[in-house]
């Protein structure tokens, strides 16, 4: 990499920092297979490989996506589907 794109890096993006998959369990309170099901399912950041097994991910992303689902979760519709079930029991 030249300077000029290294420099490019770190003006543009001073706080790019990668996350190591422990670190985003820890992070996001999720475990291995429900964040790789996220990431097949195209519900979470995509890792960028460092290596054939090395994977990691980009902070800024992953607290995006946090921010967008905490803000999401809260406005969604309460479940009506335990109200119905009260009522065909009565």
């Amino acid at each position: 990499m030249s300077e000029e794109d290294s420099s490019a890096l770190t003006s543009s993006e001073p706080n790019l920092r990668f996350l190591r998959v422990e670190e985003v369990y820890q992070l996001v309170g999720i475990g291995r297979s429900f964040l790789d099901d996220l990431v097949r399912e195209g519900d979470f950041p995509a890792p960028v490989y460092l290596s054939a097994k090395t994977r990691v991910w980009v902070e800024a992303e992953v607290s995006a996506w946090m921010r967008t689902k905490a803000a999401t979760s809260r406005t969604r519709p309460p479940a009506t589907h335990k109200v119905e079930r009260r009522r065909e029991l009565v």
